[in-house]
């Protein structure tokens, strides 16, 4: 069996692949890894936690820790999680990844970083919007550890939900409170600064209306649509230097019939346009 292809089947599973479509999926896993395809991918699970994980052998002598160790202590990265129970994934649109010219050249802030997903200590993946927002996130496994965020003091939550206009928030990644000053943040902040900005999306959104038929589902939002409370937030991934983009999913199959929108296969989103990408 061909691997790669093996691979390709196993992260049309998972919710990245889901949530940007297959092809940006690969694109950004392989920009993270620094490699030309997707190495080959093991299945993990583990009981009690309830994704099965999509994984590639850690690199030697990498400056990566191991995410996960299968049965006979093997060294893995987590690539994705396979979709669990729930409603619907969003579909959203990711950007190509930026280069290393896109952030001035500088190197050492250009590293695009491994997804992050926020399980609980009960093994569950996800924490609803609801709780992220208000800040209850001290249920997330490894909840008080650095979240790897990247070597940027500042970050843009960016969502690109369909059929409505692009949505930017910055947030800072670095701890402001003494003695902890300048320290990453961690993934409890990281998770609550996420839920804080997708809820200021769902109240501030805007249709856009550049689309105006399509073949593409758009879920509505507001009053008659999508509330904060049908909102899980299962991590989000590092599509460029500057950003990170949540992986949102429903609670439960919204009552709403989605919309029709444009096509949005061939859609370009220009980072320069929605941030300033001098230091």
């Amino acid at each position: 069996m061909d691997p790669h292809g093996e691979s390709r089947s196993l992260l049309t599973d998972g919710y990245i692949a889901w949530s940007f479509q297959i092809g940006p999926a690969t694109q950004y896993l392989c920009s993270v890894l620094g490699t030309n395809a997707v190495p080959p991918l093991k299945a993990l699970s583990f009981p009690g936690r309830e994704s099965v994980f999509l994984a590639v052998d850690c690199a030697a002598a990498s400056r990566i820790p191991p995410h996960v160790s299968d049965e006979n202590g093997r060294d893995f990265w987590v690539l994705d999680r396979k979709i669990s129970s729930g409603g619907p994934v969003v579909p959203q649109i990711m950007p190509a990844p930026l280069t290393v010219s896109d952030v001035r050249g500088r190197a050492d802030l250009s590293d695009l970083q491994f997804p992050i997903f926020f399980e609980n200590v009960d093994g569950k993946l996800g924490i609803p919007l609801e709780a992220a927002a208000a800040g209850r996130c001290g249920t997330l496994r490894n909840a008080q550890e650095y979240a790897q965020l990247g070597a940027w003091s500042t970050t843009h939550i960016c969502i690109a939900w369909l059929g409505y206009q692009w949505f930017a928030r910055l947030i800072r990644v670095r701890d402001d409170t003494p003695p902890h000053r300048d320290d990453p943040i961690t993934v409890a902040t990281f998770a609550h600064r996420v839920g804080e900005s997708v809820n200021s999306f769902l109240t501030e959104c805007k249709p856009d209306p550049g689309y105006t038929s399509s073949d593409g589902q758009c879920w509505r939002i507001g009053e008659e649509g999508v509330q904060p409370n049908n909102v899980m937030i299962i991590g989000a991934v590092n599509p460029s230097a500057i950003s990170w983009m949540p992986i949102l999913q429903f609670i439960r199959h919204p009552s709403t019939e989605y919309d029709t929108i444009a096509d949005v296969k061939n859609r370009r989103i220009n980072w320069e346009a929605i941030v300033n990408l001098t230091s």
